[in-house]
């Protein structure tokens, strides 16, 4: 594996496929013949390392899987324009133009071809409108028009469809690969599930197309992904430049609490509002994503507990072990209510709210890009929709719990507790806990959709960041607190003092600077009036309709029921907890009837 990894970083210090990477397409006088695998290497180990970077600064909070204190909803373009017309479609446009018209190549070029179209996704998920026909084109060096978002789409699912059945697998194959050790079959796999995974989120845009794909795929379901071992994701190890992306950001850099010795910067957060849903169904995956707060940090808790000896009541002080961080710490000018009454939660100490499990940090641990479990929520979906699979909806949805709980070790007892709890059992429906400020609440309807929707947000923890980001925009299936303190762009927006979720990211500046005739066809395409993009509410076509709150008129007021009773209704399971776990409590009150 080493050998990979040390090609990987000369492929990638070549990187350069372009003479001009703002303005996306190569110059032949500078075109590097490399092995096709080097530039399949590269184009991967690029495109996750970007994508893993958004999640540290932008895809953990539009999705409210980790609050990054810096972030604050910013969907200015970082890097990712960038890199993925260069790093990613650059490489990848090597293989195509170089070995696609030798049969000897035939499965190399298509492994391109899924990862092409895998980028792209990403890209018009992103973006909505952008370059395809003409990105990497060096007929078109100066001005490269965008497509619309469905052409895109539309592009996508026909190439994975397409590329999948031209891999021969008696054919060539990938001398070294990072997400599947050159098993073709695994890549066949990939690419169908991820057709399926495209052609659900398209559904309101790309109609008949997107079902008819979606019934395709579920008819042959051995060519999907059907096992943990399946799992797309792309490996990493303890060599210098190639560890994990999550270790070399908040572990090697020594910069971030409290991951690093001496550290100063802050470690991402558990969501408040992921910390509500957690909490109304006892979900233990809240232990397992994050990790407890070292007890000199605790939050206290003032809570007021019954006794089974008698009638009376104990006013008591005890630190609690997790705790969310809220995106609304600001507090919007409309909510009065709160005037004068303490906010014990939004105005913590920083160090009182859960950081993420340093798991997800080790320096060997690989970035999942598309999981089995997903692949199930995936199928419970389509089934529910009535086109195809070999189970029910049901059978599916449970199946992909059970998939996500053994992917973390979590004991089937466990699970089956949580499969059986209200909103969470099949048919039934879960009355959550409202958020602090009382502003939503993590009820879980009978719908079952719904149900779908909520498990796959909870699986993608924590590299699925922008796939959270695409359910949220496309189902809208809970109504997300705001974000008070909101940076980026935007301050473009209608109501500066907050921000709901936004519907896209801006385009770089230099593509405004560089190709202003190729920005007019983006704008065109993405259906505006106005002369820049610079609307983060700006909707992209798959996405449900939506009207955004007027939050600084919502009712606010405090509710912090979803952190009482932490360890039970009574003094004497308080009493047994803290003899178990070692912490201390204090009675400052007792009522006798």
């Amino acid at each position: 594996m080493k050998a990979v990894y040390i090609l990987s970083l000369i492929t990638i210090m070549c990187w350069g496929c372009t003479r001009d990477f703002e303005n996306l397409n190569a110059d032949p006088t500078q075109f590097t013949e490399a092995a096709p695998e080097a530039s399949i290497l590269a184009a991967v180990k690029n495109m996750n390392a970007r994508m893993a970077d958004y999640n540290t600064t932008k895809y953990w909070d539009l999705g409210h899987l980790l609050c990054q204190q810096a972030n604050r909803y910013d969907v200015t373009d970082a890097g990712m324009w960038q890199t993925f017309y260069q790093g990613v479609l650059g490489n990848l446009n090597q293989v195509l133009v170089n070995y696609s018209s030798d049969t000897l190549y035939n499965n190399r070029v298509q492994v391109a071809r899924i990862l092409q179209a895998y980028a792209y996704s990403i890209l018009a998920g992103n973006y909505g409108a952008v370059p395809l026909y003409q990105a990497n084109n060096p007929e078109y060096l100066s001005t490269i028009m965008f497509e619309n978002e469905d052409t895109v789409y539309s592009y996508v699912l026909t190439t994975l469809k397409d590329a999948a059945a031209k891999i021969k697998l008696n054919g060539d194959k990938l001398k070294y690969d990072a997400v599947y050790n050159g098993s073709l079959q695994n890549w066949i796999k990939f690419a169908n599930t991820m057709r399926l995974k495209i052609a659900i989120r398209t559904q309101k845009n790309m109609g008949a197309t997107a079902r008819q794909h979606i019934a395709d795929v579920m008819a042959n379901e051995a060519n999907t992904i059907n096992s943990e071992a399946e799992t797309a994701k792309m490996s990493f190890e303890n060599v210098n430049g190639n560890e994990n992306p999550y270790f070399i950001k908040y572990i090697k850099s020594n910069q971030y609490f409290p991951y690093a010795p001496g550290a100063t910067g802050q470690a991402p957060k558990l969501s408040e509002f992921l910390f509500t849903v957690f909490r109304s169904y006892k979900d233990p995956r809240l232990s397992v994503y994050y990790d407890t707060v070292p007890t000199a940090n605790r939050f206290i808790l003032t809570d007021t507990l019954t006794s089974t000896a008698d009638d009376s009541l104990r006013v008591v002080t005890y630190p609690i072990p997790y705790l969310g961080q809220p995106k609304a710490g600001t507090k919007l000018a409309g909510w009065t209510a709160l005037a004068g009454l303490p906010d014990m939660v939004g105005t913590s100490n920083i160090n009182s709210y859960s950081n993420a499990n340093p798991i997800i940090y080790q320096v060997g641990r690989p970035l999942i890009m598309l999981s089995y479990a997903e692949t199930l929520f995936l199928k419970a979906e389509a089934a529910q929709m009535g086109l195809g699979g070999s189970q029910s909806a049901e059978q599916y949805y449970y199946a992909g719990i059970d998939a996500n709980f053994a992917s973390w070790n979590i004991s089937t007892t466990l699970r089956d507790e949580y499969k059986a709890r209200e909103g969470i059992k099949w048919n039934t429906t879960g009355i959550g806990f409202n958020n602090y400020l009382s502003l939503t609440n993590a009820n879980i309807s009978a719908d079952p959709y719904v149900k779908i929707w909520v498990q796959r947000w909870l699986n993608y923890f924590p590299d699925g960041g922008f796939d959270c980001w695409c359910l949220e925009r496309r189902t809208r299936v809970f109504r997300l607190p705001p974000h008070t303190n909101p940076g980026g762009n935007s301050s473009y927006s209608a109501n500066p003092t907050y921000s709901d979720v936004p519907g896209r990211m801006s385009y770089p500046i230099s593509v405004v600077n560089l190709n202003p005739v190729g920005y007019q066809s983006a704008l065109k395409e993405l259906g505006v009036n106005r002369t820049d993009d610079y609307d983060i509410y700006q909707e992209l076509h798959f996405a449900k309709p939506y009207t955004v709150p007027d939050w600084n008129n919502e009712p606010a007021s405090y509710d912090y029921r979803f952190i009482q009773k932490w360890y039970g209704n009574n003094i004497q399971d308080l009493a047994a907890a803290a003899q178990r776990d070692g912490f201390r409590y204090v009675i400052t009150q007792t009522y006798h009837p």
